[in-house]
């Protein structure tokens, strides 16, 4: 450890140091101005480095005394020598007033930024919005879960819908901010198993005479509309946001392509809800009623009174209207979905065209319309067969013995004449 004067190349004097395995070299200033080299500050600079001498052989030299703006002050201030301790962490109200701002259209859709504002403002801030973020844990969810239930009175499904959705998709979003996310140390059975509510489908008779009140009652619009509900098994989201661009009357066809909600379009639910559907004869016909002889292609296909696209919220407030006229038990004008696939079923439609149809699965059908599902499931194998074995006994006399034909009726069933064969192609039989 030194300090030593120099000279550097403009002719001014500088201390050059070595210190702390450092070394390096730092300008002189007289009055403000470099410090140039003859008698007067070489005496100077010589009793400075004497004493930085002093203090370094005694392990006191400090060096941001002797050079405040040095060159390697950045290296001996306290705040970068030893780095400032780690921001206090975000509680969870001050990150969900930044995440909230990154949930808004058209990056997500409006009804689903209402739910997510709804869900904190009412429940998640008052309970935790004042805990660190990193320090909500399994045993803040289940607290909270508590909370929902008894002090807040929910029901059960409504706690795992507000748990389940938003809380969920904010910790999800924050997890850069976590160590730990603590979703991902619930148990399997962290929610009991509740019973489903089945489907609460209209009566055909029911459908039938909510159609006749409207047809009679009623502006033929919403009588359309309600029966392409009734007889399209769209979700009403779906029918409200339906374009004359994408309906097709020649072939019977539409594409569900977008939903409408809360004023305006977006995407569908899901992949599968993109979908083209099927307009049956009756719904086919309807439409090529109430379609405009000149119209727009991006125009709407049912709109209210003021020609704007139908309010799916009002017109189910209506629609509950008129099954109180109708006395009937009231049900949402969503349930007239259930009423297709409920009578699709019954009539022993397609499984599968049913799923593509109304844009759901398999398996959501199979788990909730079983008791729709008709049980007579070998009924057309039954009569297939049937008409083999008629086959079999119209053909039996006619078909000699020991040829290929005679072979396969000794499995009881003349497939042979049954074959389909393309003009200009001969089967290869055995020989």
């Amino acid at each position: 450890m030194s300090c030593t004067i120099r000279v550097n190349k403009h002719g001014n004097l500088c201390l050059r140091l070595f210190w702390q395995g450092r070394e390096w070299q730092e300008r002189v200033t007289n009055r403000g101005r470099p410090a140039r080299d003859n008698t007067a500050n070489r005496k100077r600079v010589e009793a400075r480095a004497q004493l930085i001498n002093e203090e370094m052989e005694a392990g006191t030299f400090d060096y941001l005394k002797w050079f405040p703006n040095g060159n390697k002050a950045h290296l001996f201030r306290p705040n970068e020598i030893n780095p400032p301790a780690e921001a206090k962490p975000q509680t969870v109200k001050q990150r969900f007033d930044a995440w909230i701002e990154t949930k808004k259209p058209p990056f997500v859709r409006r009804s689903l930024e209402r739910d997510y504002r709804q869900a904190f403002s009412k429940h998640v801030i008052p309970f935790m919005g004042d805990i660190e973020l990193p320090a909500v844990a399994v045993e803040t969810l289940e607290s909270f879960r508590l909370y929902l239930v008894e002090d807040c009175t929910v029901k059960l499904k409504t706690a795992r819908n507000v748990i389940d959705g938003p809380l969920r998709a904010f910790f999800r979003d924050s997890r850069r901010y976590l160590q730990t996310n603590p979703f991902d140390d619930l148990p399997p059975n962290w929610w009991p198993r509740q019973k489903r509510l089945e489907p609460d489908p209209f009566t055909e008779g029911e459908r039938d005479a909510i159609l006749k009140f409207y047809r009679t009652n009623r502006r033929y619009r919403d009588y359309a509309l309600v029966q392409f509900r009734f007889y399209t098994g769209t979700r009403p989201s779906e029918a409200v946001a339906l374009k004359w661009a994408h309906v097709d009357l020649q072939s019977g066809k539409a594409i569900i392509a977008s939903s409408r909600t809360f004023g305006e379009d977006n995407d569908t639910k899901t992949r599968a809800s993109r979908r083209t559907i099927t307009l049956l004869p009756n719904v086919a016909e309807t439409l090529r009623r109430l379609q405009p002889l000149h119209c727009e292609p991006d125009s709407y296909v049912f709109t209210d009174e003021s020609g704007r696209p139908v309010d799916q919220n009002e017109f189910g407030r209506k629609f509950t209207g008129v099954l109180r006229v109708l006395k009937l038990r009231l049900r949402r004008f969503y349930n007239t979905r259930h009423t297709f696939i409920s009578v699709a079923l019954t009539i022993g439609c397609n499984q599968k065209w049913i799923a593509e149809q109304t844009g759901t699965s398999i398996a959501m059908i199979q788990q909730n319309y079983g008791k729709c599902i008709r049980d007579d499931g070998d009924a057309l194998l039954r009569a297939y067969v049937g008409d083999a074995v008629q086959a079999f006994t119209r053909d039996e006399n006619e078909v000699k013995t020991g040829t290929f034909a005679g072979t396969l009726l000794s499995g009881r069933v003349n497939y042979a004449t049954r074959l389909v064969v393309p003009a200009g192609i001969e089967p290869a039989l055995p020989t």
